[in-house]
Parts: structure tokens; sequence; C-alpha cells
């Protein structure tokens, strides 16, 4: 009975810390003998253990909050990441540019597009406003005629007067502030119209007693709350002050993608204008999720907001932008031939394939903060490496209550998914056959076998009226067992010599124009207009001019040597033109076929405008 005389505690779960509790009561002499099943006190024991529960739960619970990589409430996440001196991405508002141009009344010298003149876009039902961040000047020396930005957002204006007799936080009450919109302006009083510009403290280093900065922070439920030094850290208001704060609340990613705006009536007092969009919009994101703060904000910590390291990059881009989906970085040591002093970045936007010019130069001004001197940062748009499966599935029919082109539905859309969870990303740059030819097996139980061919596809649009060279790297060693063994290299039809052309390897590494004739023949045009190197799989092609092709590009096939396929630097693998063909295992006849399974490699548009030159 001496064993059971304390309560445990240790025990968590209600029905345990309710044995416990029964264990406790049965070792007095006061219970002996008691029915603890069939009496009121086994009502009290339950209100016991429920309370005791609950009680160790929220403890539980409040020392999980107490640590960043247990904290669960976005507040405590926030909270610990202040700790390590990171603020997480507040939401952004989409941007793009406009080539203007007014006709003002009479000749000026000059005319000003007003900072917050707006336009509107309609998207999902939904009017998203966008407005120009500043002023811009279009002189008559230009015709009037310039390049704005408009970036989507309300603009709000919030006045708070300073009462240091209180304790006063200037909190903006709005979901979805753009931060980086955020213009602070301290007014001597309501009388006096002058006003001093506080700038945000980024470098604390930097900060005097006198300095006119604000300090920002995250609040609760998404708010923002804008606080000043103390006199020994930034400059204080004083009473009386009038603390004005000019923003934008924006609405995050809805608004990017966006090519067509309503105009206002009138731009710079004008109603005679015209506009061009360069670009559709893009850069709207939605504010940082809580897995993203903490896994960026000890990285944060780590390199001091520094960009040194390649992770630095990408850590750096991925917090500031939100319409960035992965990002690939490495030094220019270690292109082929070197370039020193240089990092180079290929992104993959969120929405599309490429991002624009505009956004580019954008992300080069975030990074100039960060990163080391000397070090230049150069964008390389992101090129595609399709990889073109063949499967042919042997099918019990016996096993299923589905057809076979219900079957091959399956496969095909197993084919798309495997696409989805492995590729389409610069973190995802291997291609596993095995893993691959798994997914078509487990489609369904009908499936009995199947068996798989590779093939490689670059895609890229050569010029029709200028010969050129074409460097087009697969990055793969090319299956190529002897000299003399062709054919591992193929093309998609374009028009040479006014015939319907191909390309193709003679074995010895040279690339060869050629036709078929009436008897299906293959007739050489040209015997080297090229070269490929087997070991590197990099193809070349020599002052290469087709009259005409097909769509939108030249599609060039490579068989790989390792059916384990692998994308390097600014590579993203994608599956196109995936073939599926239903045996049946018992007559042996084809049950279905199918073209080819819906894969984003077979919805890309892009294409590879930079095999000439590439950066390899």
């Amino acid at each position: 009975m001496a064993a059971n005389s304390t309560i445990s505690v240790t025990e968590l779960d209600f029905d345990d810390i309710k044995v416990s509790l029964k264990n406790f009561l049965k070792s007095q002499p006061e219970f002996l003998d008691f029915n603890f099943e069939g009496s009121a006190i086994s009502l009290l024991i339950d209100m016991l253990a429920y309370n005791t529960y609950q009680n160790a739960y929220y403890t539980s619970m409040v020392g999980n909050e107490m640590f960043l990589d247990s904290a669960q409430l976005r507040e405590s996440v926030v909270s610990r990441a202040k700790m390590l001196n990171y603020m997480p991405t507040s939401a952004r508002g989409a941007n793009t540019n406009f080539t203007i141009t007014i006709t003002p009344t009479g000749s000026p010298t000059s005319v000003t597009v007003d900072k917050n003149t707006e336009w509107t876009a309609s998207v999902d039902g939904q009017t998203l406003k966008f407005v120009t961040p500043e002023a811009y000047t279009l002189t008559s020396d230009n015709n009037y005629s310039g390049t704005i930005t408009v970036v989507e957002g309300q603009p709000l204006t919030h006045r708070f007067t300073v009462d240091n007799l209180d304790t006063q936080r200037f909190i903006l009450p709005n979901e979805n502030v753009d931060t980086s919109s955020i213009v602070v302006d301290v007014q001597e009083s309501a009388t006096d119209t002058s006003s001093t510009r506080y700038n945000l403290a980024n470098d604390l280093t930097q900060v005097q007693a006198n300095s006119a900065v604000y300090f920002l922070e995250e609040e609760s439920e998404n708010r923002y709350e804008v606080y000043f030094g103390d006199g020994i850290l930034g400059k204080a208001p004083t009473n009386g002050n009038i603390v004005i704060i000019n923003y934008r609340s924006c609405n995050g990613i809805l608004g990017n993608d966006i090519g067509t705006f309503t105009d206002p009536s009138t731009v710079a007092g004008s109603s005679v204008f015209t506009k061009t969009v360069n670009a559709n919009t893009s850069g709207g994101a939605a504010f940082e999720t809580v897995d993203s703060i903490k896994f960026n904000a000890p990285k944060n910590f780590e390199a001091q907001n520094r960009a040194v390291l390649a992770e630095d990059y990408k850590r750096i881009v991925l917090r500031e932008t939100g319409d960035i989906q992965s990002i690939s970085v490495w030094g220019g040591e270690e292109n082929d031939p070197p370039i020193y002093g240089k990092v180079y970045l290929a992104v993959k936007p969120v929405t599309g394939n490429v991002i624009s010019s505009t956004r580019k130069n954008q992300i080069k001004d975030i990074l100039k903060k960060h990163n080391v001197l000397s070090i230049d940062t150069e964008f390389v748009d992101a090129q595609y490496l399709y990889v073109n499966p063949t499967t042919t599935v042997r099918w019990d029919p016996n096993a299923t209550t589905l057809s076979a082109g219900a079957v091959q539905d399956k496969i095909s859309t197993a084919i798309s998914t495997f696409e989805t969870n492995n590729l389409n990303d610069f973190e995802k740059q291997k291609f596993r056959f095995s893993q691959f030819t798994r997914v078509i097996d487990d489609a369904d139980p009908s499936v009995l076998s199947s068996l798989t061919d590779i093939l490689m596809e670059r895609r890229f649009a050569p010029s029709t009226t200028t010969k050129a060279t074409y460097n087009i790297p697969f990055n793969q060693k090319l299956f190529h067992p002897h000299a003399g063994h062709a054919y591992a290299i193929s093309s998609s039809k374009f028009t040479f010599n006014n015939q319907d052309s191909y390309l193709d390897d003679d074995g010895n590494g040279n690339i060869r124009i050629y036709y078929l004739n009436a008897a299906g023949q293959r007739v050489v045009l040209d015997a080297a207009a090229g070269t490929v190197n087997y070991t590197t799989g990099l193809v070349k092609l020599d002052a290469f001019l087709p009259t005409a092709y097909t769509g939108s590009f030249v599609s060039i096939y490579a068989e790989p040597n390792d059916k384990d396929i692998t994308a390097v630097r600014n590579q993203i693998l994608l599956i196109a033109n995936a073939k599926v063909t239903v045996l049946n295992d018992v007559t042996s006849q084809v049950d279905a076929k199918t073209a080819t399974a819906t894969t984003s490699g077979v919805t890309t548009t892009v294409v590879d405008s930079g095999l000439y030159p590439v950066v390899y």
C-alpha cells in the first residue's frame, strides 16, 4: 500500500491521471474497501482528472510556445524571431511599369504624374487599385514620354498626436500592410506644417541619439506597430508632435499576372495620353508564413543579414519576395570558362516561368543592400530540360472493373502527380527512373508490369533569317556504346533547302541535317551541321538556318546513358510528351493508347532563348 501512497506527477493522459488518483485514495485508510466505480466519488475523481489534464495540457502548450521550433501561434513565433533580430516580411503589392506619353494643353517644359495616380484592374470580380508610388516628371525634351511604375494597393494615411503622458502605441489598423510602402513624417504641431522625414532603422550601429529613425514590429493579428527611439537610440518625438504615417494596404498575390488596366480620366492634368504596359504585374506576395519564419529567422541571424554564401542569397530573395517559388545560386567560378567576381541567380516565379527585366532589377536592388562589395549579381533565366518517357504497360483486365482507357487515365494522372511532387523546382534536380516506374506500376492493381524508354528534350527558337551558332547543353552523358553508334540525337521537323528536315548524329560526333525520301530512307543534306560531345551532352549547331518550323520552337532530343536525369544550375526538369500504351496481357493486343499525358512540360510555353550563348 505504501507504494501507492503518493500521486504520480508524470502522467499526462486523462485515463492515467484517473487511475493514479484512484490508487492514491485506495491507499488511504478512510477509503478501504470503497467502491470507486459505483459511487458519487467516481464523478469527483473524473472532475479532478479533467482539471489536472487541462492544466497539464495548457502548461505543455505554454512551454511549446516559448521556443521557436515548437511554437504554433504566429504571435509566439514572431516574438521569438524578434530575439534573433528578424522581422517577418509583410504582404507585398504587385507592380509593373508603363511607358506613357501625355499630350498637355499648351507647351509646358514638363508635366508631372502625381504620386498615387490611380489605375484599376478587375480580378475575379474584385477591383484592384494600382497607384504610382512617387511623382514622375516628363519633359518636353522627351515629348512628355517616359516610364512610370505602378504598385497595387490602397493608399492610406494615419495621423497620431504624441502624448507622452500615456503609454502610446502607433499601430496601423489595417491588414495586409505593404511595409515597403510605409513613409513616416513627424510634424512639430498641428499648426506647424513643416515636418521631418523619419527613415526605417536597418543598421543600429548607425543610429545615434538624434537620428530621425523609426522602428517597425509585427504585432497581433498581422498588424504593424511603428515606434521611435528613446533619445539615446534614435530621436524621440515630443508632446504635441503629429506623427503622419502613409502606406498601402494590398492584396498580395491576387495582383500578379495582370496586363489589362482601366485608365483614370486624366493623367498629369491631361485627358489625352497613351500608355503601353511593358510587362504583366509581378512581385505580389502574402505575408510570411509561420513555417517560413521558423526557417528563415535562425538563418538570418547566422548570416547577420549579409549575402556571402549561396544559401544567403537564396534566403534573402525568398524572404524579401513572395512571387518567387524557387531559386538557384552559384558563383561565376563554377562557369566554364570561369567568371570571377559574379554571383549568378536563376529564379522560377510562382506565376509563369520567367520574370521580367523590371522584376530582376528590383531583386538586384534588394541584394545590393546585403551582398559583399565588388560582387556583382547577374540573373540567368531558368532553362527547362524535358524528360520524354514512352511507357508500355501490361495489364490484366480481370483484375479490375475499370476499362483500359480508365487505367490509362490513372497512369497519366500518376505521371502528372510525379512531376508535381518530384520535379519543376530548383530544389528537385533529379529525375529518378526507378521512382518514376514505381508510380506507374502502382497506378492500379491491374498493372502487371511496365517498360519505359527515356529521351531528353531541349527547346529553342532559331532564327529563320540569319545564320547563327547554337549551344544546346544536356549536361548528361549520352548513350554511345562505341564509335559509329548513331542516332543518339534527333529533332522535331523544320524546313531546310525546301525539304521537311530533321537532325541526327552520325555516331562519330557530327550533327547532320537529313530528310526522308519517298521510301522512308534518310537523305543527308548537310553532313557537318554541327557537333555533339557524347560525354558532356553538348550539342552545337554551326551556322544553322532553317527557313521555317512548326510552332514556336524546334526540339532537340538526346538519349541519355543513364536514365536518372540530373539538372544543373539554372535547369529545371519537367515531363513532356509522356506516351502510355496499355497492352492486354491475355491477348497481347493494344487496348488503349495516349499520345501524351497532361503535364506542366506539355503546357509550358517558354522557349530557351538563352541557348545562344548559354551559361552552363
